[in-house]
Parts: structure tokens; C-alpha cells; sequence
């Protein structure tokens, strides 16, 4: 029985120990959220230009490409 005692004793602490943690870091994240939403604007996003596009509307051209490429891997 005392065995038993001492196991469920250390579940315990052990449970314990796993919930402080998670609370803390459920703490943490928290206030690093509330942190940035107050700095924000000091950290600006970078503005992605759009890469410009190969104007190949052509559909037979792109298919000629593909082959190209096709038979230049093949050999």
C-alpha cells in the first residue's frame, strides 16, 4: 500500500508540474501577443513587389518550352 501511495504521489507532482508549465506558458504567450500589438508599427511587414511575369500568352510557345526542356533533361 505504500507503494501505491508513493506513486500516486508522484503522479501528482508530476501532473502538477506539467499544468504550472503549460500555465506559464500560456502566461507567456499572452503577454508576447499583447507586447507586439502594442509595437506593431516597429515592426513593419516587408512589401512584396509582385516578380514580374514572362508575357508567354501563347499556349503553343509555353507547350514548346515544356518540350524543350523535356528533351534537353532526356538527352
Amino acid at each position: 500500500m505504500d507503494l501505491l501511495m508513493q506513486g500516486i504521489v508522484l503522479m501528482v507532482i508530476g501532473m502538477a508540474t506539467v499544468f504550472s508549465f503549460l500555465m506559464l506558458l500560456v502566461v507567456a504567450m499572452n503577454g508576447s501577443a499583447a507586447y507586439f500589438r502594442k509595437f506593431a508599427h516597429l515592426f513593419p511587414e516587408a512589401v512584396k513587389t509582385p516578380a514580374k511575369k514572362t508575357s508567354a500568352t501563347d499556349p503553343v510557345a509555353e507547350i514548346a518550352v515544356a518540350l524543350a526542356a523535356i528533351k534537353a533533361k532526356r538527352g
